[in-house]
């Protein structure tokens, strides 16, 4: 989501073959905006009490498991809900930035092109940020926050980490880990589609067939 991104230092500048990635905390952060139109809405799950969980990420270019972790029980019902809502089959890794993280999870930006990837799409609601004991380390799954100083996260979205970032501790939902299929995910060139991009600078023509998929996402217990 563009608002998470803003939030952390990204806002203004992670087109065009990757920022930074530093955080910021005086960036501006421009206001969340709705589920986009033609984009299907479903109601908050309940909390789920369950054994920790694993998810196959299936891609098109292999399988990325995640250890998801029992302490941050309400990202991981809500991501386990949308996996198996079928939500985010066919949808990209919309902004990858080898120097900080690949983001997820917003229903517009999907390989059938019937709709402009706007980086804020979601799923009509969002989460409470979950103080677990997991710290933003290499190859942390975290919810983002949806606004800077505020105790919300992305319904859908997330994030992996390329690098650890431990300013973002406590300000966001570390909810999983990737404990394999890390080499999918650093062949990744960075990318960022111009149209999840607040300024100038990147490719008004990315080339789509490098995209990481998502094809289908399963989740069970361990």
């Amino acid at each position: 989501m563009i608002a998470s991104l803003a939030a952390v230092g990204l806002g203004p500048g992670f087109g065009g073959g990757g920022g930074s990635g530093v955080p910021i905390a005086e960036e501006e952060t421009p206001a969340p905006m709705e589920t986009p139109t033609g984009v299907q809405a479903f109601p908050k799950p309940s909390i789920a009490t369950a054994p920790p969980y694993r998810a196959v990420i299936k891609t098109n270019k292999g399988d990325i498991e995640i250890q998801l972790f029992a302490d941050a029980p309400e990202a991981v019902t809500s991501f386990t809900f949308l996996a198996e809502e079928g939500f985010y089959n066919g949808t990209i890794f919309f902004y990858v930035d080898r120097n900080f993280v690949a983001q997820a999870g917003d229903p517009t930006c999907a390989v059938s092109g019937e709709k402009v990837c706007t980086g804020l799409g979601g799923p009509g609601y969002t989460l409470s940020v979950e103080k677990t004991q997991e710290e933003h380390q290499q190859w942390a799954v975290v919810a983002p926050a949806i606004t800077e100083g505020q105790q919300e996260v992305h319904g859908s979205q997330f994030r992996i980490l390329f690098k650890a970032d431990p300013r973002l501790d406590g300000k966001e939902t570390v909810f999983g880990k990737v404990v394999a299929g890390m080499e999918i995910l650093e062949s990744l060139g960075n990318f960022a589609p111009c149209s999840v991009v607040q300024a100038g600078g990147c490719d008004p023509n990315p080339d789509w067939s490098s995209a990481l998929v998502i094809e289908e996402i399963i989740v069970q217990p361990t």
